[in-house]
């Protein structure tokens, strides 16, 4: 009996320990040192370490999209030189840490990004439901209210605006390296073109010299059956005429 009571106290603790998510670390506290985009931030915490963060559950505009510079613009303004508090949420597919990020103010920037229509609501699956419910909720009130992005007629989102600029700037690398490869083959012909066209020049005169040897092989040869025919026809006129001689002597 005391041993099933351990076995199912030690599935619980499993248990347990499966169920919490994974994001329970410790918050971190500190002071932010810089701003990248709309969704990066530098903090430098306590013990003077630095971290760098991304925003977790938005997605802010791709720089080169309408509102990036808005976006950097806010967050800067919230957060940038200030004591904040970052809620770790994760890390994203790169490494970095997700963090939920509390302002002075007790303000949750990344929802108030997402509220000032500066930011896409991006999903995550371990997220809370609530936690769901509330940053949808606010997406919709910035969309019903044309704040920020939804001001424009047409909306992209910043993942597929990164993917079309990425697919852009392979094909033009491609164009680039077609046309270098045509310039450094222009530039080496015209280093080579004399000894080309010499080259070009002998092979000429080689399939020239060919041409004609090949013509007089054939002549001679012509020539040589020409008078084997001769011979053979003299030899079968010289026999016709032995036989001829023959028969008379037999019928005389």
């Amino acid at each position: 009996m005391i041993e099933l009571v351990r076995h199912l106290a030690a599935v619980c603790a499993i248990g347990l320990g499966l169920a919490v998510p994974a994001w329970a670390d410790e918050p971190l506290h500190g002071q932010v040192i810089g701003v990248v985009g709309g969704d990066i931030i530098t903090l430098v915490d306590v013990r003077q370490r630095e971290h760098q963060l991304r925003l977790a559950f938005i997605d802010a505009p791709a720089p080169g999209q309408p509102f990036a510079d808005e976006a950097q613009s806010a967050l800067s303004a919230m957060v940038l030189g200030r004591q904040v508090t970052a809620q770790i949420r994760g890390r994203d597919r790169d490494g970095i840490t997700l963090v939920e990020v509390v302002e002075p103010h007790g303000h949750i920037v990344n929802l108030e990004l997402v509220r000032r229509g500066l930011a896409w609501r991006d999903y995550f699956d371990e997220q809370n439901h609530p936690d769901r419910e509330q940053y949808q909720a606010a997406l919709s009130k910035a969309q019903r209210a044309r704040q920020g992005l939804w001001s424009q007629d047409r909306v992209e989102a910043p993942r597929d605006f990164r993917a079309r600029v990425s697919q852009y700037t392979r094909w033009w690398l491609y164009a680039v390296a077609g046309l270098a490869c045509f310039t450094l083959l222009g530039l080496v012909f015209s280093i080579y073109e004399k000894r080309i066209s010499a080259w070009l020049e002998r092979q000429d005169e080689i399939t020239k010299a060919s041409a004609e040897a090949y013509r007089q092989a054939r002549i001679q040869a012509e020539a040589e059956q020409a008078e084997r025919d001769r011979t053979r026809e003299i030899a079968n006129q010289e026999m016709d005429r032995l036989a001829a001689e023959r028969r008379r002597r037999e019928l005389a």
